[in-house]
């Protein structure tokens, strides 16, 4: 019996390990397409230039566009924030050119650019997030309190009690 069951599984084997395969090899494609529909506008080119990309082509262009982002550091998250506006603001400029949208519009764009590079203008999430590092360990505190002031009640006052607890039923 237990040979019958062996040869059984072997044969689900064979017949389905075709079939994983298919689905991881459609997994990895759909991915890297996906990649590439994300990585040719972040560097410029143009998607109907490059319809039909290798996937080492693929694979390239994404490890050369990440390994030109400039590394960052540790930092508390008020600077980290400022930092990452500011390279947003500078990557919005770089590719404002290549975009299609009319004259007036990309002035537009470009004066809110520069006037938020600007250092007398702070991001209005950055004094969301600086306020918020601030207040959370207050928060955290009053939540403790509360925490141990409802634990607290519960021992004290416990709920009511069905009538039928400790009656011993001998079935």
């Amino acid at each position: 019996m237990t040979v019958a069951k062996r040869k059984e599984a072997l044969e689900l084997r064979k017949t389905m390990k075709p079939l994983v395969e298919k689905r991881r090899r459609a997994r990895i494609n759909d991915s890297l397409d996906h990649l590439k529909n994300l990585v040719l506008p972040l560097t410029g080119r143009d998607k109907t230039r490059y319809s039909k990309l290798e996937k080492a082509d693929i694979l390239e262009m994404t490890v050369r566009f990440l390994s030109e982002i400039p590394p960052t550091n540790a930092k508390n998250a008020t600077e980290s924030y400022r930092e990452g506006y500011k390279a947003c603001l500078q990557r919005v400029s770089a590719l404002l050119p290549k975009t299609s949208l009319d004259q007036g519009a990309c002035q537009r764009v470009q004066d809110f650019v520069q006037q938020s590079m600007s250092s007398s203008v702070t991001p209005t999430c950055l004094n969301c997030c600086a306020q918020s590092s601030r207040t959370l360990p207050q928060i955290q505190q009053k939540l403790l309190s509360l925490k141990s002031s409802f634990s607290s009640r519960l021992e004290i006052q416990p709920g009511p009690q069905p009538a039928n607890v400790g009656m011993w039923r001998p079935w």
